[in-house]
């Protein structure tokens, strides 16, 4: 059963389109300590793809957000998202 604040943060994060360049790292930890009252650790993991070619470097697609943060139950705990 999910916690309170992992409720929060998965609705927080499944707004957020990654796709898109109007988000950063830096906003989503802002407004994440506002409701958790603590600034979680983000991981973003990146996948770097040039279709037309299949070479790294081009397209940056976000594989999967993790976060870090201290739970209701006084213990940290880890959520995994993939957009």
């Amino acid at each position: 059963m999910q916690t309170i604040k992992e409720n929060a943060i998965r609705d927080y994060v499944s707004d957020i389109d990654f796709k898109s360049e109007n988000w950063s790292l830096k906003s989503i930890k802002e407004d994440l300590r506002k409701f958790l009252g603590e600034e979680p650790a983000i991981d973003v993991i990146y996948v770097m793809i040039n279709e037309a070619t299949k070479k790294p470097v081009e397209f940056l697609n976000v594989d999967k957000v993790e976060i870090i943060f201290y739970d209701i139950d006084e213990k940290f705990k880890k959520i995994t998202i993939n957009p």
